[in-house]
Protein backbone atom coordinates (compact mmCIF):
# COMPACT_ATOMS: atom_id res chain seq x y z
CA UNK A 1 0.00 0.00 0.00
CA UNK A 2 1.48 3.11 -1.12
CA UNK A 3 1.72 6.01 2.18
CA UNK A 4 -0.30 8.54 0.19
CA UNK A 5 -3.23 7.35 1.29
CA UNK A 6 -2.81 5.41 4.01
CA UNK A 7 -4.69 6.30 6.88
CA UNK A 8 -7.18 8.45 4.84
CA UNK A 9 -10.36 6.79 6.62
CA UNK A 10 -13.74 8.53 7.13
CA UNK A 11 -15.63 8.30 10.58
CA UNK A 12 -18.88 7.04 10.30
CA UNK A 13 -19.67 7.87 14.36
CA UNK A 14 -21.87 10.48 13.67
CA UNK A 15 -24.32 8.12 11.87
CA UNK A 16 -23.71 5.83 14.52
CA UNK A 17 -21.01 4.03 16.80
CA UNK A 18 -20.23 0.76 14.31
CA UNK A 19 -21.62 -2.19 13.13
CA UNK A 20 -23.48 -3.42 16.06
CA UNK A 21 -24.40 -0.34 17.31
CA UNK A 22 -27.77 -1.07 18.56
CA UNK A 23 -29.45 2.07 17.55
CA UNK A 24 -29.49 1.19 14.25
CA UNK A 25 -32.08 -1.61 14.43
CA UNK A 26 -33.90 0.20 17.45
CA UNK A 27 -34.23 3.47 14.92
CA UNK A 28 -35.86 1.33 12.18
CA UNK A 29 -38.24 -0.14 14.73
CA UNK A 30 -39.05 3.10 15.35
CA UNK A 31 -40.14 4.32 12.24
CA UNK A 32 -42.29 1.38 11.29
CA UNK A 33 -44.17 2.19 14.09
CA UNK A 34 -44.14 6.07 13.37
CA UNK A 35 -44.84 4.82 9.11
CA UNK A 36 -48.04 2.95 10.80
CA UNK A 37 -49.23 5.35 12.99
CA UNK A 38 -48.43 7.85 9.93
CA UNK A 39 -50.59 5.53 8.21
CA UNK A 40 -53.50 5.10 9.76
CA UNK A 41 -54.23 8.89 10.27
CA UNK A 42 -54.04 10.07 7.10
CA UNK A 43 -54.93 7.57 4.99
CA UNK A 44 -58.08 8.38 3.12
CA UNK A 45 -57.64 11.66 4.11
CA UNK A 46 -55.21 13.58 1.87
CA UNK A 47 -57.32 12.86 -1.59
CA UNK A 48 -60.81 13.61 0.48
CA UNK A 49 -62.40 16.74 -1.09
CA UNK A 50 -62.29 18.82 2.39
CA UNK A 51 -58.77 18.37 3.18
CA UNK A 52 -57.08 21.59 4.56
CA UNK A 53 -53.93 22.56 4.01
CA UNK A 54 -53.07 22.63 7.83
CA UNK A 55 -54.08 19.06 7.31
CA UNK A 56 -51.77 18.55 4.54
CA UNK A 57 -48.76 20.33 6.00
CA UNK A 58 -48.99 18.16 9.07
CA UNK A 59 -48.95 14.96 6.97
CA UNK A 60 -46.12 16.30 5.22
CA UNK A 61 -44.19 17.25 8.00
CA UNK A 62 -44.36 13.84 9.07
CA UNK A 63 -43.71 12.67 6.42
CA UNK A 64 -40.62 14.37 5.44
CA UNK A 65 -39.30 13.65 9.10
CA UNK A 66 -39.77 10.07 8.78
CA UNK A 67 -37.83 9.81 5.80
CA UNK A 68 -34.75 11.99 6.90
CA UNK A 69 -34.38 9.35 9.82
CA UNK A 70 -34.76 6.83 7.82
CA UNK A 71 -31.78 7.69 5.35
CA UNK A 72 -29.24 7.66 8.32
CA UNK A 73 -29.15 4.06 9.02
CA UNK A 74 -30.07 2.85 5.44
CA UNK A 75 -26.45 5.72 4.84
CA UNK A 76 -24.51 4.19 7.49
CA UNK A 77 -24.81 0.42 5.83
CA UNK A 78 -24.36 1.75 2.69
CA UNK A 79 -21.22 3.51 3.17
CA UNK A 80 -19.74 0.84 5.56
CA UNK A 81 -20.40 -1.87 3.11
CA UNK A 82 -18.88 0.21 -0.18
CA UNK A 83 -15.55 0.45 2.47
CA UNK A 84 -15.02 -3.56 2.64
CA UNK A 85 -17.82 -5.04 0.55
CA UNK A 86 -15.91 -8.49 1.50
CA UNK A 87 -17.12 -8.27 5.17
CA UNK A 88 -19.83 -10.43 5.57
CA UNK A 89 -21.42 -8.79 8.57
CA UNK A 90 -21.38 -5.65 6.38
CA UNK A 91 -23.83 -6.77 3.26
CA UNK A 92 -25.45 -8.47 6.14
CA UNK A 93 -26.25 -5.03 7.51
CA UNK A 94 -26.86 -3.75 4.41
CA UNK A 95 -29.51 -6.12 3.50
CA UNK A 96 -31.42 -6.01 6.93
CA UNK A 97 -31.69 -2.04 6.68
CA UNK A 98 -32.79 -2.24 3.19
CA UNK A 99 -35.64 -4.66 4.62
CA UNK A 100 -36.54 -2.58 6.94
CA UNK A 101 -36.92 0.44 5.00
CA UNK A 102 -39.09 -1.38 2.57
CA UNK A 103 -41.22 -2.39 5.61
CA UNK A 104 -41.07 1.38 6.58
CA UNK A 105 -41.79 2.41 3.01
CA UNK A 106 -45.22 0.50 2.72
CA UNK A 107 -46.75 2.33 5.01
CA UNK A 108 -45.95 5.67 2.55
CA UNK A 109 -47.04 4.49 -0.54
CA UNK A 110 -50.34 5.89 -0.01
CA UNK A 111 -49.85 8.98 0.00
CA UNK A 112 -48.17 9.96 -3.34
CA UNK A 113 -50.81 7.89 -4.47
CA UNK A 114 -53.43 10.07 -3.30
CA UNK A 115 -51.39 13.21 -4.03
CA UNK A 116 -52.30 11.56 -7.49
CA UNK A 117 -55.85 11.08 -7.17
CA UNK A 118 -56.27 14.40 -6.02
CA UNK A 119 -58.81 16.06 -8.17
CA UNK A 120 -56.97 19.14 -10.15
CA UNK A 121 -59.36 21.48 -8.38
CA UNK A 122 -58.31 20.48 -5.24
CA UNK A 123 -55.01 20.22 -5.78
CA UNK A 124 -54.46 23.35 -7.62
CA UNK A 125 -55.98 25.06 -4.18
CA UNK A 126 -53.92 22.94 -1.42
CA UNK A 127 -50.80 23.74 -3.47
CA UNK A 128 -51.16 27.35 -3.86
CA UNK A 129 -52.00 27.51 -0.37
CA UNK A 130 -49.19 29.42 1.95
CA UNK A 131 -49.25 26.76 4.53
CA UNK A 132 -47.42 24.82 1.48
CA UNK A 133 -44.83 26.59 0.11
CA UNK A 134 -42.02 24.79 1.27
CA UNK A 135 -43.31 21.75 -0.06
CA UNK A 136 -44.55 22.91 -3.07
CA UNK A 137 -42.18 21.90 -5.57
CA UNK A 138 -42.52 18.07 -4.18
CA UNK A 139 -45.77 18.13 -4.46
CA UNK A 140 -45.97 19.31 -8.24
CA UNK A 141 -42.88 16.80 -8.96
CA UNK A 142 -45.13 13.73 -7.58
CA UNK A 143 -48.14 15.25 -9.27
CA UNK A 144 -46.14 14.62 -12.57
CA UNK A 145 -45.14 11.33 -11.43
CA UNK A 146 -48.71 10.10 -10.88
CA UNK A 147 -49.39 8.93 -14.22
CA UNK A 148 -47.38 6.05 -13.43
CA UNK A 149 -48.29 4.56 -10.23
CA UNK A 150 -48.97 1.66 -10.19
CA UNK A 151 -52.25 0.00 -7.29
CA UNK A 152 -51.33 0.79 -4.16
CA UNK A 153 -51.23 -3.41 -3.69
CA UNK A 154 -48.67 -3.63 -6.70
CA UNK A 155 -46.53 -0.39 -5.53
CA UNK A 156 -46.43 -2.67 -2.26
CA UNK A 157 -45.22 -5.79 -3.98
CA UNK A 158 -42.22 -4.09 -5.91
CA UNK A 159 -40.79 -2.46 -2.98
CA UNK A 160 -40.92 -6.07 -0.85
CA UNK A 161 -39.49 -7.87 -4.19
CA UNK A 162 -36.67 -5.53 -5.06
CA UNK A 163 -34.74 -6.55 -2.03
CA UNK A 164 -34.55 -9.86 -3.32
CA UNK A 165 -34.62 -9.10 -7.05
CA UNK A 166 -32.83 -5.54 -8.40
CA UNK A 167 -31.10 -4.67 -5.38
CA UNK A 168 -29.67 -8.07 -4.87
CA UNK A 169 -28.45 -7.97 -8.58
CA UNK A 170 -26.80 -5.11 -7.71
CA UNK A 171 -25.30 -5.71 -4.70
CA UNK A 172 -23.80 -8.71 -6.56
CA UNK A 173 -22.47 -6.57 -9.59
CA UNK A 174 -20.65 -4.48 -6.94
CA UNK A 175 -19.24 -8.03 -5.06
CA UNK A 176 -18.50 -9.51 -7.70
CA UNK A 177 -16.53 -5.97 -9.02
CA UNK A 178 -14.99 -5.04 -5.41
CA UNK A 179 -13.34 -8.65 -4.60
CA UNK A 180 -11.78 -8.65 -8.24
CA UNK A 181 -8.35 -9.18 -8.46
CA UNK A 182 -5.72 -8.25 -11.88
CA UNK A 183 -2.30 -10.06 -11.95
CA UNK A 184 -0.07 -8.00 -13.74
CA UNK A 185 3.26 -8.14 -14.77
CA UNK A 186 5.35 -5.39 -14.20
CA UNK A 187 8.93 -4.70 -14.94
CA UNK A 188 9.01 -8.46 -14.08
CA UNK A 189 7.28 -8.23 -10.77
CA UNK A 190 3.86 -10.07 -11.11
CA UNK A 191 1.78 -8.09 -8.96
CA UNK A 192 -2.13 -8.83 -7.97
CA UNK A 193 -3.83 -5.43 -7.72
CA UNK A 194 -7.55 -3.88 -6.80
CA UNK A 195 -9.66 -2.74 -9.91
CA UNK A 196 -8.36 1.16 -8.57
CA UNK A 197 -4.82 0.14 -8.81
CA UNK A 198 -5.07 -1.51 -12.35
CA UNK A 199 -6.86 1.34 -14.04
CA UNK A 200 -4.32 3.58 -12.63
CA UNK A 201 -1.55 2.21 -14.40
CA UNK A 202 -3.17 2.91 -17.76
CA UNK A 203 -1.98 6.20 -16.70
CA UNK A 204 1.42 4.91 -16.51
CA UNK A 205 4.15 6.81 -19.11
CA UNK A 206 5.64 2.91 -20.05
CA UNK A 207 3.73 1.41 -22.59
CA UNK A 208 4.20 -2.14 -21.95
CA UNK A 209 2.98 -1.67 -18.34
CA UNK A 210 -0.03 0.19 -20.15
CA UNK A 211 -0.59 -2.65 -22.40
CA UNK A 212 -0.11 -5.14 -19.70
CA UNK A 213 -2.61 -3.48 -17.54
CA UNK A 214 -5.09 -3.35 -19.70
CA UNK A 215 -4.67 -6.96 -20.70
CA UNK A 216 -4.96 -7.89 -17.29
CA UNK A 217 -7.80 -6.10 -16.80
CA UNK A 218 -9.81 -7.73 -19.79
CA UNK A 219 -8.69 -11.16 -18.78
CA UNK A 220 -10.76 -10.94 -15.51
CA UNK A 221 -13.43 -9.33 -16.93
CA UNK A 222 -14.02 -11.76 -19.40
CA UNK A 223 -13.53 -14.54 -16.57
CA UNK A 224 -16.27 -12.62 -15.09
CA UNK A 225 -18.83 -12.16 -18.20
CA UNK A 226 -20.55 -15.08 -17.27
CA UNK A 227 -22.13 -14.20 -13.98
CA UNK A 228 -22.10 -10.42 -14.70
CA UNK A 229 -23.31 -10.31 -18.01
CA UNK A 230 -26.54 -12.98 -16.86
CA UNK A 231 -26.57 -9.55 -13.79
CA UNK A 232 -26.73 -7.23 -16.64
CA UNK A 233 -29.59 -9.05 -18.93
CA UNK A 234 -31.64 -9.46 -15.99
CA UNK A 235 -31.43 -5.58 -14.51
CA UNK A 236 -32.48 -4.44 -18.42
CA UNK A 237 -34.90 -6.97 -18.30
CA UNK A 238 -36.22 -6.30 -14.68
CA UNK A 239 -36.36 -2.54 -15.95
CA UNK A 240 -37.87 -3.30 -19.32
CA UNK A 241 -41.26 -5.10 -17.15
CA UNK A 242 -41.03 -1.93 -14.19
CA UNK A 243 -41.11 0.64 -17.67
CA UNK A 244 -43.98 -1.10 -19.30
CA UNK A 245 -46.21 -1.08 -16.06
CA UNK A 246 -45.90 1.93 -15.22
CA UNK A 247 -46.40 2.86 -18.73
CA UNK A 248 -42.89 4.40 -20.02
CA UNK A 249 -42.69 4.91 -23.52
CA UNK A 250 -39.01 4.57 -24.03
CA UNK A 251 -36.46 3.52 -21.86
CA UNK A 252 -34.54 6.56 -20.69
CA UNK A 253 -37.97 8.51 -19.85
CA UNK A 254 -38.16 7.32 -15.59
CA UNK A 255 -34.59 8.92 -15.53
CA UNK A 256 -35.51 12.09 -17.82
CA UNK A 257 -38.86 12.63 -15.63
CA UNK A 258 -36.85 12.30 -12.10
CA UNK A 259 -34.59 14.78 -13.31
CA UNK A 260 -37.18 16.79 -14.58
CA UNK A 261 -35.69 17.18 -17.51
CA UNK A 262 -37.61 17.58 -20.92
CA UNK A 263 -36.59 14.64 -23.93
CA UNK A 264 -35.93 17.51 -26.24
CA UNK A 265 -33.39 18.86 -24.23
CA UNK A 266 -31.22 15.91 -23.36
CA UNK A 267 -31.74 14.85 -26.93
CA UNK A 268 -30.45 18.28 -28.09
CA UNK A 269 -27.61 18.31 -25.54
CA UNK A 270 -26.68 14.26 -27.43
CA UNK A 271 -27.14 15.31 -30.98
CA UNK A 272 -24.91 18.16 -30.36
CA UNK A 273 -22.11 16.75 -28.49
CA UNK A 274 -22.15 13.73 -31.55
CA UNK A 275 -21.72 16.46 -34.06
CA UNK A 276 -18.68 17.65 -32.20
CA UNK A 277 -17.02 14.16 -31.97
CA UNK A 278 -14.67 15.68 -34.93
CA UNK A 279 -12.79 17.28 -31.97
CA UNK A 280 -11.80 14.17 -30.09
CA UNK A 281 -10.75 12.88 -33.14
CA UNK A 282 -8.67 16.13 -33.82
CA UNK A 283 -6.74 15.90 -30.10
CA UNK A 284 -5.96 12.36 -30.44
CA UNK A 285 -3.84 13.21 -33.97
CA UNK A 286 -2.15 15.53 -31.78
CA UNK A 287 -1.59 13.25 -28.91
CA UNK A 288 -0.27 10.41 -31.29
CA UNK A 289 2.52 12.39 -32.81
CA UNK A 290 3.10 14.24 -29.03
CA UNK A 291 3.82 10.07 -28.17
CA UNK A 292 5.47 9.31 -31.47
CA UNK A 293 3.39 6.78 -32.33
CA UNK A 294 2.66 5.04 -35.50
CA UNK A 295 -1.21 4.40 -33.75
CA UNK A 296 -3.07 5.01 -30.86
CA UNK A 297 -5.17 2.30 -28.86
CA UNK A 298 -7.36 2.19 -26.04
CA UNK A 299 -4.31 1.60 -23.40
CA UNK A 300 -2.54 4.96 -24.82
CA UNK A 301 -5.47 6.68 -23.97
CA UNK A 302 -4.33 8.46 -20.88
CA UNK A 303 -0.72 8.22 -21.46
CA UNK A 304 0.83 10.86 -19.99
CA UNK A 305 2.28 13.64 -23.29
CA UNK A 306 5.21 13.92 -21.01
CA UNK A 307 6.90 11.09 -19.30
CA UNK A 308 6.39 12.10 -15.22
CA UNK A 309 6.71 9.74 -12.25
CA UNK A 310 5.72 11.82 -9.70
CA UNK A 311 3.40 10.77 -7.01
CA UNK A 312 1.53 13.72 -5.21
CA UNK A 313 0.79 13.21 -1.71
CA UNK A 314 -2.64 13.43 0.02
CA UNK A 315 -1.62 16.05 2.02
CA UNK A 316 -0.61 17.91 -1.43
CA UNK A 317 -3.91 17.02 -2.97
CA UNK A 318 -5.62 18.45 0.09
CA UNK A 319 -3.73 21.75 0.49
CA UNK A 320 -4.04 22.22 -3.54
CA UNK A 321 -8.04 21.93 -3.37
CA UNK A 322 -8.53 24.07 -0.33
CA UNK A 323 -5.86 26.89 -1.43
CA UNK A 324 -8.13 26.42 -5.07
CA UNK A 325 -11.47 26.81 -3.40
CA UNK A 326 -10.08 30.03 -1.03
CA UNK A 327 -8.88 31.55 -4.04
CA UNK A 328 -12.91 31.72 -5.32
CA UNK A 329 -14.24 32.41 -1.84
CA UNK A 330 -13.13 32.09 1.64
CA UNK A 331 -16.28 30.47 2.56
CA UNK A 332 -15.56 27.62 0.05
CA UNK A 333 -12.70 26.40 1.76
CA UNK A 334 -14.51 26.52 5.25
CA UNK A 335 -16.97 24.42 3.95
CA UNK A 336 -14.41 22.06 2.70
CA UNK A 337 -11.97 21.97 5.72
CA UNK A 338 -13.78 19.82 7.95
CA UNK A 339 -14.20 16.99 5.42
CA UNK A 340 -10.11 16.76 6.44
CA UNK A 341 -10.09 17.18 9.82
CA UNK A 342 -13.26 15.57 11.01
CA UNK A 343 -12.52 12.45 8.51
CA UNK A 344 -15.49 12.80 6.32
CA UNK A 345 -13.54 11.35 3.64
CA UNK A 346 -12.34 7.73 2.07
CA UNK A 347 -9.24 7.42 0.23
CA UNK A 348 -7.08 4.65 1.73
CA UNK A 349 -6.84 2.10 -1.22
CA UNK A 350 -7.45 -1.96 0.49
CA UNK A 351 -9.13 -5.36 -1.14
CA UNK A 352 -12.53 -5.71 -0.77
CA UNK A 353 -13.07 -1.71 -1.14
CA UNK A 354 -15.41 -0.76 -3.82
CA UNK A 355 -13.77 0.84 -7.02
CA UNK A 356 -14.77 4.50 -8.10
CA UNK A 357 -15.77 7.57 -6.27
CA UNK A 358 -18.77 8.89 -4.97
CA UNK A 359 -20.57 12.24 -2.46
CA UNK A 360 -23.05 10.79 0.09
CA UNK A 361 -25.25 13.17 0.99
CA UNK A 362 -27.60 11.72 4.24
CA UNK A 363 -29.67 14.72 5.47
CA UNK A 364 -30.58 18.41 5.35
CA UNK A 365 -29.07 18.22 9.25
CA UNK A 366 -25.89 15.83 8.53
CA UNK A 367 -22.74 16.46 6.52
CA UNK A 368 -21.95 14.48 3.57
CA UNK A 369 -19.82 11.81 3.17
CA UNK A 370 -16.79 11.42 0.55
CA UNK A 371 -15.27 7.91 -1.03
CA UNK A 372 -12.41 7.70 -3.57
CA UNK A 373 -9.99 5.69 -4.15
CA UNK A 374 -6.69 7.65 -4.06
CA UNK A 375 -3.95 6.22 -6.00
CA UNK A 376 -1.68 9.29 -6.29
CA UNK A 377 -1.66 10.39 -9.41
CA UNK A 378 -3.08 14.08 -10.51
CA UNK A 379 -6.42 12.98 -12.03
CA UNK A 380 -6.94 11.86 -8.62
CA UNK A 381 -6.73 15.73 -7.04
CA UNK A 382 -8.84 16.27 -9.34
CA UNK A 383 -11.61 13.50 -8.66
CA UNK A 384 -10.64 14.78 -4.95
CA UNK A 385 -12.08 18.42 -6.12
CA UNK A 386 -14.58 16.86 -7.93
CA UNK A 387 -16.56 15.06 -4.75
CA UNK A 388 -15.77 17.95 -2.46
CA UNK A 389 -17.94 20.21 -4.94
CA UNK A 390 -20.81 17.35 -4.68
CA UNK A 391 -20.31 18.36 -0.81
CA UNK A 392 -20.10 22.12 -0.40
CA UNK A 393 -23.51 21.84 -2.67
CA UNK A 394 -24.90 19.26 0.04
CA UNK A 395 -24.02 22.24 2.31
CA UNK A 396 -25.45 25.13 0.74
CA UNK A 397 -28.64 23.11 0.05
CA UNK A 398 -29.06 22.00 3.52
CA UNK A 399 -31.58 24.61 4.85
CA UNK A 400 -34.05 22.54 2.62
CA UNK A 401 -36.08 20.13 3.67
CA UNK A 402 -35.67 16.59 3.32
CA UNK A 403 -37.91 15.90 0.04
CA UNK A 404 -36.58 19.17 -1.44
CA UNK A 405 -32.73 18.73 -0.33
CA UNK A 406 -31.09 16.81 -3.16
CA UNK A 407 -30.53 18.69 -6.38
CA UNK A 408 -31.36 16.34 -9.52
CA UNK A 409 -28.56 14.72 -11.36
CA UNK A 410 -27.97 17.59 -14.10
CA UNK A 411 -27.70 20.25 -11.32
CA UNK A 412 -25.53 17.46 -9.16
CA UNK A 413 -23.24 17.89 -11.31
CA UNK A 414 -22.64 21.38 -11.46
CA UNK A 415 -20.76 21.71 -8.41
CA UNK A 416 -18.39 18.75 -8.78
CA UNK A 417 -17.25 20.17 -12.47
CA UNK A 418 -16.83 23.76 -11.22
CA UNK A 419 -14.92 22.62 -8.30
CA UNK A 420 -12.69 20.35 -10.56
CA UNK A 421 -12.25 23.72 -12.91
CA UNK A 422 -11.14 25.88 -10.28
CA UNK A 423 -8.29 23.60 -9.09
CA UNK A 424 -7.38 23.07 -12.61
CA UNK A 425 -6.94 26.96 -13.25
CA UNK A 426 -5.35 27.27 -10.03
CA UNK A 427 -2.60 24.72 -10.86
CA UNK A 428 -2.21 26.42 -14.43
CA UNK A 429 -1.82 30.17 -13.16
CA UNK A 430 1.68 28.32 -10.98
CA UNK A 431 3.28 26.90 -14.21
CA UNK A 432 5.42 28.80 -16.71
CA UNK A 433 7.07 26.00 -18.68
CA UNK A 434 5.16 24.74 -21.98
CA UNK A 435 5.83 21.56 -22.01
CA UNK A 436 4.60 21.55 -17.91
CA UNK A 437 1.60 23.21 -19.17
CA UNK A 438 0.87 21.10 -22.34
CA UNK A 439 0.94 18.17 -20.03
CA UNK A 440 -1.49 19.61 -17.29
CA UNK A 441 -3.75 21.07 -20.28
CA UNK A 442 -3.74 17.23 -22.13
CA UNK A 443 -4.85 15.90 -18.98
CA UNK A 444 -7.65 18.29 -18.33
CA UNK A 445 -9.17 17.80 -22.13
CA UNK A 446 -8.84 13.90 -21.67
CA UNK A 447 -10.83 14.67 -18.49
CA UNK A 448 -13.43 16.64 -20.06
CA UNK A 449 -13.82 14.53 -22.90
CA UNK A 450 -14.13 11.73 -20.46
CA UNK A 451 -17.32 13.77 -18.80
CA UNK A 452 -18.81 14.61 -22.19
CA UNK A 453 -17.75 12.89 -25.10
CA UNK A 454 -17.34 9.11 -23.07
CA UNK A 455 -20.52 9.87 -21.30
CA UNK A 456 -22.69 10.93 -24.17
CA UNK A 457 -21.44 7.58 -26.15
CA UNK A 458 -22.31 5.41 -23.24
CA UNK A 459 -25.51 7.04 -22.89
CA UNK A 460 -26.16 5.85 -26.58
CA UNK A 461 -24.36 2.29 -25.27
CA UNK A 462 -27.35 2.15 -23.07
CA UNK A 463 -29.93 3.28 -25.26
CA UNK A 464 -29.11 -0.09 -27.91
CA UNK A 465 -28.22 -2.69 -25.30
CA UNK A 466 -32.18 -1.20 -23.99
CA UNK A 467 -33.45 -1.76 -26.94
CA UNK A 468 -31.86 -4.75 -27.81
CA UNK A 469 -32.66 -6.22 -24.72
CA UNK A 470 -36.29 -5.85 -25.07
CA UNK A 471 -36.21 -6.55 -29.08
CA UNK A 472 -34.05 -9.80 -29.00
CA UNK A 473 -34.48 -10.99 -25.58
CA UNK A 474 -31.58 -12.07 -23.36
CA UNK A 475 -27.94 -11.35 -25.00
CA UNK A 476 -24.80 -13.13 -24.57
CA UNK A 477 -22.48 -11.06 -23.71
CA UNK A 478 -20.73 -10.36 -27.01
CA UNK A 479 -23.73 -8.55 -28.45
CA UNK A 480 -23.38 -6.21 -25.82
CA UNK A 481 -19.56 -6.10 -26.39
CA UNK A 482 -19.71 -4.97 -30.10
CA UNK A 483 -22.62 -1.91 -29.06
CA UNK A 484 -20.06 -1.04 -26.46
CA UNK A 485 -17.37 -0.84 -29.24
CA UNK A 486 -19.83 0.83 -31.63
CA UNK A 487 -20.44 3.36 -29.27
CA UNK A 488 -17.46 3.64 -27.95
CA UNK A 489 -15.16 4.29 -30.97
CA UNK A 490 -17.55 6.31 -33.20
CA UNK A 491 -16.33 8.82 -30.43
CA UNK A 492 -12.59 8.51 -31.77
CA UNK A 493 -13.24 8.46 -35.56
CA UNK A 494 -10.16 7.16 -37.12
CA UNK A 495 -7.96 8.56 -34.37
CA UNK A 496 -7.29 5.88 -32.00
CA UNK A 497 -8.49 2.08 -32.77
CA UNK A 498 -9.71 -0.03 -29.71
CA UNK A 499 -8.78 -3.26 -29.52
CA UNK A 500 -10.57 -6.17 -29.46
CA UNK A 501 -9.89 -6.66 -25.66
CA UNK A 502 -11.47 -3.27 -25.32
CA UNK A 503 -15.03 -5.02 -25.84
CA UNK A 504 -15.46 -6.47 -22.47
CA UNK A 505 -14.81 -3.40 -20.50
CA UNK A 506 -18.71 -2.60 -20.62
CA UNK A 507 -18.61 -4.80 -17.79
CA UNK A 508 -17.11 -2.91 -15.08
CA UNK A 509 -19.40 0.52 -15.52
CA UNK A 510 -20.92 0.18 -12.26
CA UNK A 511 -23.54 3.41 -13.80
CA UNK A 512 -24.98 1.28 -16.42
CA UNK A 513 -25.89 -1.48 -13.65
CA UNK A 514 -26.98 0.18 -10.84
CA UNK A 515 -28.39 3.71 -12.29
CA UNK A 516 -29.46 3.37 -15.74
CA UNK A 517 -29.03 6.60 -17.99
CA UNK A 518 -27.37 8.24 -15.25
CA UNK A 519 -24.33 9.41 -17.28
CA UNK A 520 -25.03 12.06 -19.49
CA UNK A 521 -25.92 14.17 -16.34
CA UNK A 522 -22.42 14.47 -16.54
CA UNK A 523 -22.00 15.63 -20.02
CA UNK A 524 -25.24 17.91 -18.95
CA UNK A 525 -23.08 19.34 -15.76
CA UNK A 526 -19.66 19.50 -17.34
CA UNK A 527 -21.09 21.93 -20.75
CA UNK A 528 -22.62 23.73 -18.33
CA UNK A 529 -19.75 24.77 -16.14
CA UNK A 530 -17.94 25.57 -19.23
CA UNK A 531 -20.83 28.31 -19.59
CA UNK A 532 -20.73 29.34 -15.87
CA UNK A 533 -17.00 29.55 -15.47
CA UNK A 534 -16.93 32.03 -18.49
CA UNK A 535 -19.07 33.72 -16.53
CA UNK A 536 -16.96 33.95 -13.54
CA UNK A 537 -14.09 34.90 -15.48
CA UNK A 538 -15.87 37.69 -16.96
CA UNK A 539 -17.39 38.78 -13.76
CA UNK A 540 -15.02 37.89 -11.20
CA UNK A 541 -16.30 38.51 -7.31
CA UNK A 542 -19.88 39.50 -8.30
CA UNK A 543 -20.68 36.27 -9.72
CA UNK A 544 -19.58 33.86 -6.29
CA UNK A 545 -22.94 34.66 -4.52
CA UNK A 546 -24.81 34.10 -7.44
CA UNK A 547 -22.98 30.49 -7.85
CA UNK A 548 -23.49 29.90 -4.52
CA UNK A 549 -27.61 30.67 -4.54
CA UNK A 550 -27.58 28.08 -7.49
CA UNK A 551 -26.34 25.74 -5.67
CA UNK A 552 -27.91 26.94 -2.58
CA UNK A 553 -31.52 25.93 -4.50
CA UNK A 554 -31.36 22.30 -3.99
CA UNK A 555 -33.91 20.37 -5.97
CA UNK A 556 -36.10 22.93 -4.93
CA UNK A 557 -37.21 24.07 -8.23
CA UNK A 558 -36.80 22.25 -11.87
CA UNK A 559 -33.16 22.69 -13.28
CA UNK A 560 -34.45 24.58 -16.67
CA UNK A 561 -36.20 27.31 -13.53
CA UNK A 562 -33.01 27.73 -11.83
CA UNK A 563 -30.81 28.31 -14.26
CA UNK A 564 -32.66 30.58 -16.02
CA UNK A 565 -31.76 32.46 -12.79
CA UNK A 566 -28.63 33.27 -13.85
CA UNK A 567 -29.64 33.97 -17.35
CA UNK A 568 -29.18 29.86 -19.44
CA UNK A 569 -31.85 28.39 -21.50
CA UNK A 570 -30.47 24.70 -22.13
CA UNK A 571 -33.81 24.81 -24.51
CA UNK A 572 -31.77 26.29 -27.03
CA UNK A 573 -29.02 24.68 -29.11
CA UNK A 574 -26.61 27.20 -29.05
CA UNK A 575 -25.97 27.00 -25.16
CA UNK A 576 -24.56 23.15 -26.17
CA UNK A 577 -22.70 23.92 -29.24
CA UNK A 578 -21.31 27.07 -27.07
CA UNK A 579 -19.88 24.45 -24.25
CA UNK A 580 -18.65 22.60 -27.10
CA UNK A 581 -16.89 25.53 -28.48
CA UNK A 582 -14.76 26.17 -25.74
CA UNK A 583 -13.54 22.65 -25.47
CA UNK A 584 -12.57 23.14 -28.81
CA UNK A 585 -10.62 26.02 -27.81
CA UNK A 586 -8.91 24.14 -25.27
CA UNK A 587 -7.46 21.57 -28.23
CA UNK A 588 -6.72 24.42 -30.53
CA UNK A 589 -4.66 26.22 -27.27
CA UNK A 590 -2.55 22.34 -26.51
CA UNK A 591 -2.02 22.61 -30.28
CA UNK A 592 -0.34 25.98 -29.89
CA UNK A 593 1.40 24.81 -26.76
CA UNK A 594 2.44 22.12 -28.71
CA UNK A 595 4.54 23.83 -31.29
CA UNK A 596 6.82 25.19 -28.34
CA UNK A 597 7.86 21.74 -27.33
CA UNK A 598 9.56 18.79 -28.55
CA UNK A 599 7.64 15.35 -28.67
CA UNK A 600 8.64 12.78 -25.63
Amino acid sequence: MSTVEAAVTWDLSDLYGGLDDPRILGDCRTLLERAEAFESRYRGRIAAPDCDAATLRAALDQLESIWRELAKPRTFASLAFSADTSDAARGALLQKTQEEGTAVTKHLIFFDLEIGAMPEENFARLAGAPEITEYRHYLEHERRAAKHHLTEAEEKIVQELSNSGVRAFERLFNEISSRARFRVGVKGEERELTQSEVLALLYDPDRDVRKAAAEAFTETLRGQSHAVGFIFNTLLQHKGTIDRLRRYEYPEQSRHEANELDREVVDQMVEVTVSNYDVVADYYELKRKLLGLEELTHYDRYAPVFRTEAQIPFEEARETVLSAFAAFAPGMREMAEPFFTRRWIDAELRGGKRGGAFCSAVTPDLHPYVFMNYTGKARDVMTLAHELGHAIHDVLASKHNYLNFHPTLPLAETASVFAEMLVFERVTEQITDPKEKLALLAGKIEDTFATVFRQVAMFRFEQKAHEARRTEGELPPERYNALWQESIQEMFGGSLKLGEDHAWWWLYIQHVFSWPFYVYAYAFGELLVLALYARYRQEGAPFVQRYFDLLAAGGSEKPDEILARVGIDVHKREFWQGGCDLIREMVEKAKALAGQVSPS
